[in-house]
């Protein structure tokens, strides 16, 4: 368009038609004109290239993609943050085709001005800024369409946000419930005590014998883990008995083998120590330890 207009200018002044300050008139109006048309055709051109850009963005987030941040770091972005990126980039499109439509009709007021009294140049810039508003017009329509996409991966993220906070409390209530069974079935109990308290108390009971003679004492059917002293077996390696003047004998059924050492007389005497607490308390949870 420039080299048409200023062929045509310099046609002018060679057939002798035009003075040479006409002459030079046609020559700036060329000029401007051709200018006008340049900022309209870069602006359509850039936002082109942004669109195309938001809409590679798009897809990485949609496929997944690593995407980098605005500045280029190295790091990428995590769904979070590409998708909030994507929100921006689009309002950026949104101001920058509103600046161009505002900058498209200051332009059509100066190609007016520049062209007024020549039909000829009035109707060929009408017709490229036509062209240029169309271009423009798309580029909305596209917009749109970008819109839609982000507001879509918007609320894929808020969905997953949801997910994830609910998966999130799921797992700390499995965590919670393993934790609380692993200590369950690591808790033990133990009680030591006279005969005659450890009878009132119904932890021991007297079973077997014949009119009251040969009956064994042995812990009762049903215990109450209240009237015990709780500890975790894995960190209970040594018991401290109650009185380490007296002697005491184990009457539940616990796996003496493994103790460290058993007294050969089974009377323990101040304390006792554990040397494989998985045996002995397979046998029984319950540690029951009479005064003797």
């Amino acid at each position: 368009m420039r080299k048409i207009l200023l062929l045509s200018a310099v046609a002018l002044l060679a057939t002798g038609c035009v003075s040479k300050k006409e002459y030079d008139r046609q020559l700036a109006q060329a000029a401007a004109l051709s200018a006008e048309k340049d900022s309209l055709l870069s602006e359509v051109v850039a936002t082109s290239s942004f669109i195309s850009e938001v809409n590679g963005e798009i897809d990485k987030v949609r496929s997944g993609q690593p995407v980098q941040s605005r500045e280029g770091e190295m790091e990428t972005l995590s769904p979070t943050e590409a998708r909030a990126q994507l929100v921006g980039r689009v309002q950026e499109l949104t101001n920058r085709v509103r600046q161009a439509e505002e900058r498209m009709a200051q332009s059509r007021r100066r190609i007016a001005a520049l062209t007024a009294g020549n039909e000829d140049l009035t109707r060929r810039f009408d017709s490229t800024v036509a062209a240029f508003q169309t271009l423009v017009d798309q580029q909305k329509q596209e917009i749109a369409g970008l819109v839609e996409q982000v507001t879509a991966l918007t609320a894929q993220n808020a969905q997953l946000r949801e997910q994830n906070t609910q998966l999130a409390a799921e797992g700390a209530s499995l965590r919670s419930d393993r934790d609380a069974l692993v200590v369950e079935q690591n808790t033990v109990y133990w009680v030591a005590g006279t005969q005659a308290d450890l009878l009132s108390r119904g932890i021991i009971e007297r079973r077997g014998g014949m009119l009251g003679i040969g009956r064994t004492t042995v812990i009762s059917r049903t215990l109450d883990a209240e009237d015990f002293t709780s500890a975790d077996r894995r960190e209970l390696r040594e018991l401290t008995l109650p009185d380490p003047a007296k002697t005491y004998r184990i009457v539940s059924p616990n796996d003496l083998a493994g103790l460290e050492a058993a007294p050969a007389d089974g009377k323990f005497k101040g304390t006792i120590r554990i040397a494989d607490p998985t045996a002995f308390w397979r046998t029984s949870r319950f540690l029951v330890l009479v005064e003797s």
